[in-house]
């Protein structure tokens, strides 16, 4: 019997279009802080996707480092609780669909520099 790996599997692009769709109704809406959880696992999924294109590109790179920057401010976002009342959570969401955003833009950018 073989044991497929994680190096083995072939994996799904990400959905990029659904991401910042989602993103884009959190900053259209005047409450978008039910869809934090989806934000959340949004830069979950993405993060590491885009330090492995980091990881693969040239070292000097500066689309990479910028990469790595928009990588460490999203992570802190989602690890870091939203302020205080109702306004405190709105900047929350905002600041965390900003990231997806940026993620998603860092994906493509890196998986085809042009």
């Amino acid at each position: 019997m073989k044991v497929t790996t994680s190096s083995d599997a072939v994996s799904a692009p990400p959905d990029l279009a659904t991401m910042r769709d989602v993103a884009r109704k959190v900053l259209a809406d005047e409450d978008g802080t039910a869809l934090i959880p989806a934000m959340r696992g949004f830069v979950n999924l993405m993060a590491p996707e885009v330090q492995a294109l980091i990881r693969r590109a040239p070292l000097g790179d500066s689309s990479a480092k910028v990469a790595q920057v928009a990588v460490d401010g999203a992570c802190l976002r989602v690890t870091t609780p939203p302020g205080t009342g109702p306004e405190g959570a709105r900047r929350h969401a905002r600041k965390v669909a900003l990231s997806v955003l940026s993620l998603c833009d860092h994906y493509e950018n890196l998986r085809d520099p042009s």
